[in-house]
C-alpha cells in the first residue's frame, strides 16, 4: 500500500505482521523540518550516520529537554557528536513548552523527551519525526504522523549513495545490537540495503 504525502512517497511495509509495521520514508531528503527525540539521535551518532544525514537534510530540530537528556552523558562520543552539530547550527534547540506536552504525557506511555518531540513537531508543523521509540511510533501511527527510524535513515543514505553497501549493512548490524529492533525489522532493512 502506498500513500502520498508532502514528503514524497510513504510506503507501509506489507510483509511484516500488523504490530510491527512502520513507515518507511522514501523521500526524507526533501524536508528540513524534521524533529527528533533522544534515542534516534544517539543511535545515528553511535553508527557515525548523524553528520552524513545532516549533510543531506541540513537541519534537525529537537526540544531542549531532548538535549538535556543527551547531556547526561557528557563524555560520550554521541554527546560530543550531537554537541558539535548544535554548534554548527545543524541541530536546532527549541523550547517545546511543558504545557504543550503535559496532556500527551498523561494520555500515552511516553517519556518527557518523546512527548516534547511530538509537541514540537506539531508546533513547528514538522514534516517527520526521527524516532525509534515504540510508544512514540504508536502515537505517530494513530495521528498519521510520518516517522523515520534510524535503520530507515541508514538505508536511505545507502540508496542516495552516501554509504556503501558494506557500510550500510555494518551500520544496520550495529543498530540491531544497540537498539530494540525485532529480527523482522532488522531483516527488512537489511534486505532493503542488499538490493
Amino acid at each position: 500500500m502506498t500513500v502520498s504525502t508532502s514528503l514524497g512517497v510513504v510506503v507501509l511495509m506489507p510483509t511484516l505482521p500488523e504490530k510491527t509495521k512502520s513507515l518507511y520514508i522514501a523521500n526524507v531528503y526533501k524536508c528540513n523540518m524534521i524533529v527528533s527525540n533522544t534515542s534516534t539521535l544517539i543511535l545515528l551518532a553511535k553508527v557515525d550516520s548523524l553528520s552524513i544525514l545532516l549533510d543531506s537534510i541540513k537541519k534537525i530540530s529537537i526540544p531542549k529537554i531532548v538535549y538535556k537528556e543527551i547531556a547526561n552523558k557528557k563524555d560520550s562520543f554521541e554527546f560530543l557528536t550531537i554537541k558539535k552539530e548544535i554548534e554548527k547550527n545543524r541541530i536546532i534547540l527549541i523550547d517545546a513548552g511543558k504545557k504543550s506536552y503535559s496532556s500527551i504525557l498523561a494520555q500515552f506511555k511516553l517519556d518527557e523527551g518523546e512527548a516534547a518531540a511530538y509537541a514540537l513537531f506539531k508546533k513547528i508543523k514538522g514534516k517527520a519525526i526521527l524516532t525509534d521509540d515504540k510508544e512514540l511510533i504508536k502515537l505517530c501511527k494513530i495521528e498519521d504522523v510520518p516517522f523515520i527510524s534510524a535503520m530507515a535513515v541508514v538505508v536511505k543514505l545507502f540508496k542516495k549513495k552516501r554509504l556503501t553497501k558494506t557500510d550500510a549493512l555494518e551500520k544496520l548490524e550495529k543498530l540491531y545490537g544497540y537498539g530494540r529492533y525485532s529480527k523482522e525489522i532488522y531483516d527488512f532493512f537489511k534486505s532493503e540495503a542488499a538490493r
